[in-house]
């Protein structure tokens, strides 16, 4: 997990001590009382994930301050771990709806390596989320839902079969919606998705070529940085000098304008069905 810094909210030397052993480190986690104490760290670069302890005493005002940071930096990865016994169903529903990207279960998900897993891919959708923010006004409406899917799923290994059946289509449909409003083919669609979250990764302090691939099931680093050549044209050492993101996200709203280098596209294709359905709950 390299550098990777956690905000623990209070100060529960439980909590403490199982985040240290999923990060592996005791200089990972700095503990705080409040979100309050915590806040300005946050707002400076220096925290990436948050993760709030919530039961039945503190459930009103864990809330609020899920809230008060969700509203401060959206794009924050903020985890709530929870005390089950002691916690409703409907309880459980108004921390995921209150901005959390994770919710983890004391005694459940918190062993050593889901622990570790959980906090990377709340990490990673966060990432993912203000990208999207940033970005989704130069994608096509109807195809917006599969560039959400992409971002969010930019850690695992899809393949195109999977990520249509994610919808409910075909294949072919995937490719027919895409080609039909001149994007990039499915395969390079999903890539450049991938590119876009290891972009924003790489500009954080502390991440390397190596580590951003592992998290983003990349073979390597060198792989990774192989693909971001050949998509977007230059190499991670110049694109460091103006940030890594700017300049993939720049490439990749070339090759939706059809001014990329040419990868994986096709000549339009008309289809009256445009839009994709939302991806299935089990998706």
């Amino acid at each position: 997990m390299g550098s990777l810094r956690v905000a623990c909210i209070p100060e529960l030397p439980v909590l403490q001590a199982r985040l240290r052993d999923a990060l592996g480190g005791p200089n990972a986690v700095v503990a705080f009382p409040n979100i309050a104490a915590a806040l300005t760290s946050i707002l400076r670069g220096e925290i990436r994930c948050t993760v709030l302890a919530v039961d039945a005493a503190t459930i009103d005002s864990a809330l609020q301050s899920i809230r008060t940071l969700a509203q401060a930096t959206p794009s924050h990865a903020i985890v709530a771990w929870c005390e089950r016994r002691a916690l409703t169903t409907r309880h459980l529903l108004d921390i995921a709806q209150a901005g959390v990207a994770e919710l983890v279960l004391r005694d459940v998900d918190d062993l050593r390596h889901v622990l570790g897993r959980i906090l990377n891919s709340a990490m990673q959708r966060s990432h993912a989320l203000h990208i999207e923010e940033r970005l989704a006004s130069s994608v096509p409406q109807q195809m917006r839902a599969l560039f959400r899917f992409s971002l969010q799923h930019a850690h695992q290994p899809l393949d195109v079969d999977r990520v249509a059946a994610g919808f409910g289509i075909t294949r072919q449909t995937l490719r027919n919606r895409l080609v039909q409003h001149r994007m990039p083919l499915p395969r390079a669609f999903i890539t450049w998705c991938r590119l876009l979250v290891a972009g924003s990764l790489l500009d954080e302090s502390g991440h390397t070529l190596d580590s951003v691939g592992w998290q983003l099931d990349f073979s390597s680093g060198h792989h990774l940085g192989t693909v971001m050549r050949r998509y977007v044209g230059r190499g991670i050492t110049e694109m460091r000098e103006t940030g890594v993101s700017a300049v993939v996200e720049k490439a990749f709203c070339a090759a939706l304008a059809g001014n990329s280098r040419g990868v994986d596209r096709a000549p339009p294709y008309r289809d009256a069905a445009a839009s994709l359905p939302e991806p299935s709950a089990g998706d």
